[in-house]
């Protein structure tokens, strides 16, 4: 069955995270992903959280699908052959500090020169403007700059947490995929190549949109509480599980109190609108966090599902990947690692009808397709097409 990227070729110069998983993003869906590697050890991401039996989830779910060439940047010949492969691309992505890539003579307008119709991706730490444009960047910079870190700890005054190492990264590579395929699909129309640029910054500065306008406009940061409102949040059972709930709406208030055997105060004037509960909040909560702990999570989950109110337990992994809905949608999936047999992995997260995608290969070793990739190149002279 057809893909949605089929035919389309990406020359692909990325490294660790946020680039690799956005070309990732993109081979599920079809392009052929040539990932160019330094033949002195190629992308650290190889190395990164590797295991004694060699097994490395960082690189595997980062990398899989694509092809690994090797080619030295020192070298001339290199660069020509980069520049050659670019003819023949439809996509140059990279994510080094701004200015590296041009240093090679390896920017947009090489590329552009050779194949007008090219679109070259950059992935940046900090934006290509403005006088830290070419600092060094990872995730965690980025979620402690963007004020993420601080935020996600409660705010100012609090000690700032990393909830995900790695959310910048991976957010940020789903937003320079979103790029990358709305440029396609400006040349589809338009006829023309452009460069897109994408940095953990403006993700991190995205992802909190509706806090930093806050901030904006009143000169405040809101308060971040353990419960953003008393049905809005986490609650402990009798079994020590938790159970998440999120009644946003005035309309899952009386389901909720009827899920918790708390009838009574529904129509409680301290309790029956969202600004009232708010103003009562410690009280509301510690009549709910009662309630909560007079059972286990499960005959809660089953009240709270009965009255159609938003629930969850609150899971680990061991407990997702047991559960059958992950599964079903194809966010998990199965597949064949050669070296290391069966393997349970995370599938495509974006479903077509009509032209789906699938989990690519396992990761390629160290310039296994160096040879077929230069071979084709010779083959097709400089054309470079199939």
């Amino acid at each position: 069955m057809a893909r949605p990227l089929d035919g389309i070729r990406i020359l692909d110069f990325t490294r660790y995270q946020q680039g690799p998983f956005a070309t990732v993003l993109l081979g599920d869906f079809g392009a052929e992903v040539i990932k160019v590697e330094d033949p002195g050890g190629g992308d650290f991401g190889r190395r990164m959280l590797k295991e004694p039996d060699g097994f490395s989830a960082f690189w595997e779910a980062l990398n899989r699908g694509k092809k690994s060439i090797t080619l030295d940047m020192r070298q001339a010949e290199d660069r020509d052959i980069a520049l050659r492969l670019g003819e023949s691309a439809d996509v140059v992505v990279e994510n080094f500090r701004p200015g590296t890539m041009d240093g090679w003579g390896l920017g947009y307008e090489a590329f552009k020169a050779r194949n007008p119709r090219i679109i070259y991706a950059q992935a940046t730490g900090w934006g290509t403007k403005g006088a830290m444009a070419t600092l060094p960047s990872f995730d965690q910079i980025a979620q402690a700059y963007s004020g993420f870190a601080q935020h996600s700890g409660g705010g100012p005054g609090h000690r700032p947490e990393v909830p995900y190492p790695g959310i910048a990264d991976q957010s940020g590579a789903m937003n320079l995929a979103l790029g990358i395929m709305t440029a396609l699909f400006v040349r589809e129309r338009m006829g023309i190549g452009q460069k897109v640029e994408v940095s953990l910054l403006g993700t991190q500065i995205a992802l909190q949109s509706p806090d930093i306008l806050h901030f904006l406009h009143f000169g405040e940061e809101r308060a971040r509480e353990f419960r953003a409102s008393p049905t809005v949040g986490h609650y402990e059972c009798a079994d020590g599980t938790w159970i998440m709930i999120v009644g946003i709406d005035q309309k899952f208030w009386p389901r909720i109190a009827r899920a918790l055997g708390l009838e009574e105060l529904i129509d409680d004037p301290k309790f029956a609108r969202g600004y009232p509960r708010a103003v009562n909040r410690e009280e509301l909560q510690a009549r709910m966090e009662t309630a909560f702990r007079s059972a286990p999570a499960a005959h809660w989950l089953e009240r709270l599902r009965g009255q159609d109110v938003p629930a969850s337990v609150v899971q680990d992994y061991a407990a997702l990947v047991q559960q059958e809905q992950p599964w079903a949608n194809g966010y998990l999936v199965e597949q064949e690692h050669p070296r290391f047999g069966r393997q349970r992995v995370v599938g495509t997260h974006i479903h077509f009808s009509e032209t789906p995608g699938e989990v690519g290969a396992p990761a390629p070793e160290l310039g296994a397709d160096t040879e077929a990739v230069l071979a084709r190149l010779a083959a097709n002279g400089r054309t470079g097409s199939p």
